[in-house]
């Protein structure tokens, strides 16, 4: 009889940190059994960190059953009946496979040979076994999870941004970066424009890759850093663990995140004057570039101003520092305090999303009909779009408030995020550039003028 050459299949379900212990002493065992049966090994297939109780895929275990049916191995070697699969239905097809392909099956637990009914029995049984484990394990996981929910205890997983392994205790320099991405939101910044802030600035998500607009949004929409528990999708109450925004400002978030009128196209903003300052001859607006000698200021005809930034930038900065440093600028510049308003809103979203449930169970219930349904559901929504949309002006914070009342004026601004710093001077003033002027060499303060407008006002 020929020599059956065998596929050895390694599978461990969890290895979250891809140290491949597992897997290593199931080959090793394999390969002894392989020997043992007078089989050469042609290929190890391996699933690392990969469960067989689910419906996703297992990309070596489907390799393997292709190689199979090839015909480029005759035999499997796999270090239990469970390791191979956990799914009554997946046995069926292997045992299907082995028919039609004479496929030899061993385990390091013991021979299974599927060209017997007594085989074929055992390993529907071991399979049938290993399912009811599955479930079981998943009841008292489920269990276990509103047991920890109920408790306000964190969830276990991968460790959340912001907090330790444990979940409870804050890692104060992410947190840092959470209530900066939070207050740059609340000051007009774009999603897009904060992840590249926070990857400029080196800081980088939980698993040491770059930030993407999703994670970021994600991330100031988790209610975790309100100290709020979810489970299951819903917030169940507070949480165990410390809250790293303000209930005000998490809400304010959310508000400006779901309000579509601030979706932008395009790459976000880099430079401090780009599309806020104009050209002192057309009118038109300046944006700015990136040149090898530095970032750099054009009119958008590319004909009128070609300006060094930097020093535009030093002129424009000194003076906004300047004239919020000054004694009455607190008075001049002082936000409306709107924590009362954004309460009564947040009630009001809360009691219109009620009356969409109990809409939606009414209907359930046959109380109302389809045609009704749809008109309480408009008008409801309609409703809820305006609550959203007050929320979403009440929440956003001016940088300029918080820059009046900072000890620093000078460390306030350079902590603020690029879009807040051009949204304050939007607010603050008119900024018009000049050319420089045929061969000068020398920067000249009087080419930029500088407009205060509204009540601000010139000192």
């Amino acid at each position: 009889m020929a020599k059956r050459t065998a596929a050895i299949y390694v599978r461990i379900s969890s290895d979250p940190e891809g140290t491949r212990l597992g897997v290593s002493r199931q080959l090793k065992g394999c390969e002894g059994k392989a020997a043992a049966m007078g089989w050469a090994v042609g290929e190890v297939f391996e699933d690392n960190d990969v469960s067989a109780s689910s419906a996703k895929p297992r990309p070596a275990y489907q390799r393997m059953l292709a190689a199979l049916e090839a015909g480029e191995v005759d035999a499997v070697v796999v270090w239990d009946l469970d390791r191979l699969t956990r799914r009554p239905i997946e046995i069926e097809h292997f045992i299907d496979l082995a028919d039609r392909k004479q496929v030899a099956l061993a385990s390091v637990g013991g021979d299974v040979d599927l060209a017997t009914d007594n085989g074929r029995m055992f390993a529907r049984i071991k399979g049938a076994v290993a399912r009811a484990e599955v479930e079981r394990k998943s009841a008292r996981q489920r269990a276990a999870s509103d047991q920890r929910a109920e408790s306000g205890a964190p969830h276990l997983g991968r460790r959340p941004y912001g907090f330790e392994l444990d979940g409870m205790t804050v890692r104060e320099d992410e947190a840092t970066q959470v209530r900066r991405a939070a207050e740059a939101v609340l000051g007009g910044a774009s999603v897009r424009g904060i992840t590249a802030d926070l990857n400029a600035r080196g800081a980088t998500t939980t698993t040491g890759g770059p930030w993407r607009p999703t994670e970021v949004r994600r991330m100031l929409a988790n209610p975790r850093y309100a100290g709020l528990r979810v489970h299951r999708g819903d917030v169940v109450g507070d949480a165990a663990w410390p809250a790293i925004l303000d209930s005000d400002t998490w809400v304010g978030v959310g508000a400006v995140l779901s309000d579509p009128s601030r979706h932008r196209r395009g790459r976000p903003r880099r430079h401090l004057l780009s599309g806020v300052a104009r050209c002192g001859v057309c009118g038109g607006r300046i944006f700015g570039t990136t040149e090898p000698r530095g970032p750099v200021y054009l009119c958008e005809t590319r004909r009128h101003v070609v300006r060094r930034g930097e020093p535009v930038d030093q002129l424009v900065v000194a003076t906004v520092v300047g004239r919020l440093s000054m004694p009455d600028a607190a008075d001049a510049f002082a936000r409306r305090d709107v924590r009362d308003e954004t309460a009564h809103l947040v009630d009001k979203e809360r009691a219109l999303r009620q009356r969409l449930d109990g809409l939606a169970e009414a209907y359930a219930a046959g109380d109302v009909d389809r045609m009704q349904l749809a008109a309480g559901s408009r008008r409801l929504n309609t409703q809820l779009a305006e609550v959203t949309e007050g929320l979403a002006r009440a929440a956003r914070s001016p940088a300029l408030g918080r820059l009046v009342t900072a000890d620093d004026i000078r460390a306030a601004w350079e902590a603020l995020h690029v879009d807040n710093q051009r949204e304050v001077l939007r607010v603050l003033m008119d900024v018009t550039i000049g050319p420089s002027g045929r061969g000068r060499r020398t920067f000249d303060p009087s080419t930029i003028d500088i407009a205060w407008t509204g009540a601000s006002g010139s000192p």
